[in-house]
């Protein structure tokens, strides 16, 4: 089972796979907000972009854009 399998919903607050609490981690960059969702008792983590599953190298080339740049330093 891949770590996001059954990680549809979004704003889940139990993990999908064994129902323990989530953590979740919300950046907000240039072009939106990115969560990482993860559960600390079966170690799955997964990301989302405005509710929806995405991988982790979408958040990486989102972070390396001049708006994310932007976004990041914004006081």
């Amino acid at each position: 089972m891949s770590n996001a399998e059954g990680a549809e919903t979004a704003g889940a607050s139990a993990c999908p796979a064994c129902s323990a609490p989530l953590v979740q981690i919300m950046i907000n960059v240039g072009a939106g907000e990115r969560t990482l969702c993860s559960c600390a008792k079966c170690d799955r983590r997964w990301w989302q972009v405005d509710g929806r599953l995405t991988n982790l190298d979408g958040v990486i080339r989102d972070l390396g854009q001049p708006e994310a740049r932007r976004a990041r330093y914004r006081t």
